[in-house]
């Protein structure tokens, strides 16, 4: 019997492409040199993408600045198991990318190299010397002693598995009522952040919300970012509190039938309060009175 194929095997059959023996620290400094790129962390059932420029991205036990002029992402360390660069393929229209794979083989994030610079940088990579991990980060508390950052890097450490025992916000509720979320976001012009979930890696664009589009997929333009999800594959919409910079604060979770959480938007980073609380105004407007 022939075992299926992993994300990794499949890639490299198809384009061509090396892999990079690199470890997840020295990808963190040099991933901000490839300038422009377009980086995506999909899941299946949800999508982000910006355009843009990595800042620094950092691993879950450690600080977390979100920057909303750059690419963010959230990397549990045993996610960068293999890191793969492809050559541009003309006549596929794809253009060289690099990839990260976790252990099991399968691509958790990738990034479409569209900087003249890119080639040279994929050649410092292939040079960095390798340096040993750190000590794991601890793992996070219980899920009623989670605050913010805790639940960003259980879903982030558990590939997008939401922890038992959060705190609901709200009870849980169809996904129509979050699609109304994300349009009010976008006429009032409330800031807000969208994420994505796989395998590791938890990818973040912050922003004002430009444009929701509906139907079979909803998408949602944010400046440089789109994201998008399948409105079919949400079993539940689950908005949760924990503790932020400014208080309690509502996140909410978009969860597939098998409890993974498939997106999620709120507020990331720092925040304003002013922008704390037009968010939470419009949680509990719309989570728990729908437009009608």
């Amino acid at each position: 019997m022939t075992l299926p194929r992993t994300d990794l095997e499949i890639l490299l059959s198809h384009l061509v492409g090396d892999r990079i023996d690199l470890d997840p620290g020295s990808l963190a400094r040099h991933l901000p040199l490839l300038d422009e790129v377009v980086a995506t962390t999909a899941n299946g059932s949800a999508l982000i993408s910006e355009l843009g420029t990595y800042a620094e991205p950092t691993f879950t036990g450690d600080a977390f600045p979100v920057r909303p002029d750059a690419v963010t992402l959230r990397l549990s360390r045993p996610a960068v198991s293999s890191v793969v660069a492809t050559r541009a393929d003309d006549e596929r229209r794809e253009p060289a990318a690099l990839w990260l794979f976790d252990g099991d083989g399968a691509a958790v994030h990738r990034a479409h190299l569209l900087s003249p610079d890119a080639p040279l940088v994929t050649e410092v990579l292939r040079l960095a010397p390798r340096a040993d991990d750190p000590p794991a980060s601890p793992a996070p508390g219980a899920p009623d002693e989670l605050d913010h950052l805790g639940l960003l890097d259980a879903l982030t450490d558990g590939g997008g598995r939401v922890p038992d025992g959060l705190v609901p916000a709200t009870p849980p509720c169809g996904v129509a009522r979050a699609v109304d979320l994300l349009c009010l976001l976008c006429e009032h012009g409330v800031p807000a952040g969208l994420a994505v979930p796989h395998g590791g890696c938890l990818q973040i664009g912050t922003g004002s919300v430009d444009h929701v589009e509906t139907g079979d997929v909803v998408g949602v333009v944010s400046g440089p970012v789109q994201f998008a999800f399948a409105p079919a594959e949400v079993d539940a919409v689950r908005p949760v509190r924990t503790h932020g910079p400014h208080g309690p604060m509502t996140t909410v979770l978009l969860t597939a039938a098998d409890g993974r959480c498939l997106a999620l938007f709120g507020q990331f980073g720092l925040p304003s309060t002013g922008v704390v609380a037009a968010w939470e105004r419009m949680v509990r407007d719309v989570l728990l009175h729908p437009i009608g």
